[in-house]
């Protein structure tokens, strides 16, 4: 009896512990904050990953098959240098299609279309053998890709509460950064290898097979994608709040271990955000370009140029050494010291590159390498490409948690452009060739370093009205610039190599002058931001 009466009370106190449910309609930011953190989230990061690596793949691939696939495109080093360029060229364009259909189809749709067409374009690439051909899809790829990893980081973050999503975004970038240390070290494994595998009477060597594997991110992709569902903020702007509900109690099960009927939210706003219609294309061109004229006016003009032009430079040496770092020290791993005059001293950089300009110009040309013979693969190259990217990576994110003011900031990013400078300049003369890398490998470490910290500085400084036009635009010439560098540099080390080298060196000297104006004092920011909140 006594046993009863007790196991009743117990009953009745666990009731009333329960923690009620809001009958108030919450908004999105209100019932995402009452999932929680956990599990689900660390989920969402592991199936977003190898999206994100597609992204990173497109952008590195051609740096590790020039050597490998020079006899069979004809590669020259101009024609080097444009196919390193071809995905930053669709990515140039592809703000223009991408941003017509971002707000007209399913996110998680646009996602699996892109990786899809990727995979193909890259499958694709492994097959053909014309060097225009190669390019087309190169640029179809950047252009297809770039939507998908652009639209990746603001998905993920509609998962996250606002208490999370800045901490978030810092370790997700260096997860997502992997994917660009990961096709060196598949490059250690694949394109030494003398394999040769025949399929429907073609034959499939080893640089093929590299760029056939490096399409199982986008494959594996497209998988992870399809287990993944549509963001809740996403499902409430379309109406569909009894579905976004669900996933939120889904979402507050996995993440807090608890019955789903725990979450304390019961009730969604349905009009926290207004019914919307496709929006109309004309509408959304004029918008970007008045924010454009806004920002390439008074008193934006100033600080928007320098960003410019400090990103253009950073990218430009971080992309543009990044890229043919494998290439030049391929072809140092097979100079022949016997034919070297010791007497002379250490080799420069650009006495091992010369050995490598094609000596028949009666019958090449810089378009052109019929006579041809293949480089010996050595894998301690892309070892050190692999220790390169890593090294980038890296020291880009302890940077991050470093720089959180403005005085670090300039710190950092003066420290950075003086080393990128020095180790610029002295590349070609590094003597040593562990010098020699060593040095590029700085340029490519404080390239990424500065660049990262313009972003920044660009989405702290520039009005939130306009940040979005900013950003995109900020990254466009950041592209441009890893275009202009690999295009001058490639034509460069056929005529003057030593230029080549020194104009890396030159620009990145530029940028140090133009920091010293970018991170002035508050009352700039101050100033935009009492300008920027009187346009209605």
């Amino acid at each position: 009896m006594n046993k009863n009466v007790v196991l009743k009370s117990v009953r009745v106190i666990d009731i009333e512990n329960y923690e009620p449910k809001t009958e108030t309609p919450a908004d999105y930011e209100t019932a995402i904050a009452a999932t929680g953190f956990g599990l689900f989230n660390i989920l969402v990061v592991l199936a977003a990953m190898p999206i994100a690596w597609a992204g990173a793949f497109n952008m590195s691939t051609s740096a590790f098959i020039l050597a490998s696939s020079e006899c069979d495109l004809e590669l020259t080093f101009l024609r080097k240098g444009i196919l390193n360029s071809m995905v930053y060229f669709g990515m140039i364009m592809s703000p223009f299609f991408w941003s017509f259909i971002m707000e007209r189809m399913n996110r998680k749709a646009i996602l699996m279309i892109g990786l899809l067409m990727d995979a193909m374009c890259n499958i694709l690439c492994s097959i053909i053998d014309s060097y225009y051909i190669f390019l087309l899809f190169k640029f179809i790829s950047g252009t297809i890709v770039s939507g998908p990893y652009t639209l990746l980081v603001p998905y993920i973050n509609e998962f996250h509460s606002v208490n999370y999503r800045a901490k978030f975004t810092t370790c997700s970038g260096l997860v997502f950064g992997i994917g660009f240390i990961i096709p060196a070290a598949l490059a250690v494994i694949v394109t030494p290898q003398n394999w040769t595998i025949e399929i429907f009477n073609y034959v499939f060597l080893s640089w093929r097979i590299y760029l056939m594997i490096c399409t199982l991110p986008s494959i594996i992709g497209i998988l992870t994608m399809s287990l993944l569902p549509e963001s809740p903020k996403r499902l409430i702007e379309d109406g569909n709040t009894s579905s976004a509900h669900d996933l939120l109690k889904r979402i507050y099960q996995i993440n807090n271990w608890e019955s789903k009927h725990m979450y304390p939210i019961n009730k969604l706003k349905e009009d926290y955000f207004e019914d919307k219609k496709a929006p109309s294309f004309i509408p959304e061109i004029s918008q970007s370009w008045n924010n454009l004229k806004s920002l390439f006016s008074k008193p934006h003009l100033g600080i928007f140029l320098l960003i410019n032009i400090l990103h253009f430079g950073s990218m430009l040496a971080f992309n543009t050494m990044r890229l043919w770092v494998p290439q030049i020290y391929q072809i140092i791993s097979n100079f022949d010291s016997s034919t070297w005059e010791w007497s002379k001293g250490w080799p420069t950089t650009c006495d091992y590159l010369a050995m490598a300009i094609i000596p028949n110009k009666s019958n090449s040309t810089i378009y052109s390498n019929p006579n041809c013979v293949q480089w010996k693969i050595n894998p301690s190259v892309y070892v050190n490409s692999t220790l390169i990217a890593s090294s980038a990576i890296g020291f880009s994110f302890l940077f991050a948690l470093f720089y959180t003011t403005r005085q670090r900031k300039r710190g950092v990013m003066f420290f950075c452009f003086v080393i990128g400078i020095l180790c610029g300049f002295g590349t070609n003369w590094g003597g040593y060739v562990p010098w020699m890398l060593t040095q590029a490998a700085i340029v490519v470490v404080t390239g990424r370093t500065t660049a990262n910290i313009i972003m920044s500085v660009n989405n702290n400084i520039i009005p939130q009205n306009l940040r979005t036009t900013a950003t995109t635009f900020v990254t466009n010439i950041g592209s441009f610039g890893s275009i202009i560098g690999n295009l001058g540099f490639s034509w460069l080390l056929d005529f003057s190599c030593l230029t080549g080298f020194l104009s890396i060196a030159i620009i990145l000297s530029v940028c140090l002058l133009l920091s010293v104006f970018i991170l002035q004092p508050e009352k700039n920011k101050i100033k935009n931001k009492k300008q920027s909140s009187t346009v209605p």
